[in-house]
C-alpha cells in the first residue's frame, strides 16, 4: 500500500511538472503579444480569467480604470511576461500596461502594422489619459491624422475596446520630434504651453 502510494504521488508531482512546462512552453512564446481569455470568475480583487490551458488572476490594478466584466465575458489580455517557480508557472498579463495600448494601434491602424508610421514612445495612466507619439517615415503621410482618422473614427473605434468603464479613457496622439524643445511642446497639449 506504502508503494502504491508513493507512486501516485511521484506521478501526480511529475504531472504537474509537465503541465507547468507546457504552459510555460505555449505563452513564453506569446510575450509582448495579445491573447483572450474567458472570465470565469469576478471579485472586488480582480477577475479569474482562462486562458485555453490555465486559468490566470489579473488584479483591479492591471485593469483599465473602474471596468467591470462578468463571468463568460470574453477579455482581450496583453502578456507581459513569463516565469515558472515553485509554485507553478505565472504568466503575467495586463490591460493597463502601455504594451497594451500599442498592440491595439497596431491592429487597428494599418499604417503602422505596415511600418509606414512609427510608434515613438507612449505614456500611459491606464483609465485616465494616454499620449501615443507618432512619426512617419514618409513626408506625405500625416501620422497624427491618419492615427485618428476622418471625424475621429479610428481613434473612437481603438477608444471602444477599452472596456466598460463609467469615464472613458483619452488617447492624445502627438507627433514625435527629434528636437526635445518641439517634442515637449506637443506632448503638453491641449494645455498652453508657453
Amino acid at each position: 500500500k506504502s508503494t502504491a502510494i508513493s507512486i501516485k504521488n511521484v506521478f501526480n508531482q511529475r504531472s504537474k511538472e509537465s503541465e507547468k512546462q507546457v504552459i510555460l512552453d505555449i505563452y513564453k512564446d506569446k510575450i509582448g503579444e495579445m491573447i483572450t481569455g474567458i472570465v470565469e470568475r469576478v471579485d472586488e480583487a480582480g477577475v479569474s480569467v482562462n486562458i485555453g490551458k490555465a486559468t490566470i488572476f489579473v488584479p483591479r490594478k492591471e485593469l483599465i480604470g473602474d471596468e467591470r466584466f462578468f463571468v463568460q465575458d470574453a477579455i482581450r489580455l496583453y502578456v507581459r511576461g513569463v516565469s515558472s517557480g515553485a509554485k507553478g508557472t505565472k504568466v503575467e498579463v495586463s490591460r493597463s500596461d502601455e504594451g497594451f495600448l500599442r498592440r491595439v494601434f497596431e491592429e487597428s491602424i494599418h499604417e503602422i502594422y505596415d511600418g509606414t508610421i512609427v510608434i515613438k514612445g507612449i505614456a500611459r495612466k491606464a483609465g485616465d489619459r494616454s499620449k501615443v507619439a507618432v512619426y512617419a517615415s514618409d513626408a506625405n503621410v500625416d501620422p497624427a491624422g491618419a492615427c485618428i482618422g476622418p471625424n475621429g473614427s479610428r481613434i473612437q473605434k481603438i477608444v471602444a475596446q477599452f472596456g466598460n468603464a463609467t469615464t472613458k479613457e483619452k488617447i492624445d496622439v502627438i507627433l514625435y520630434s527629434a528636437n526635445p524643445a518641439l517634442y515637449i511642446f506637443e506632448a503638453l497639449k491641449p494645455a498652453p504651453v508657453l
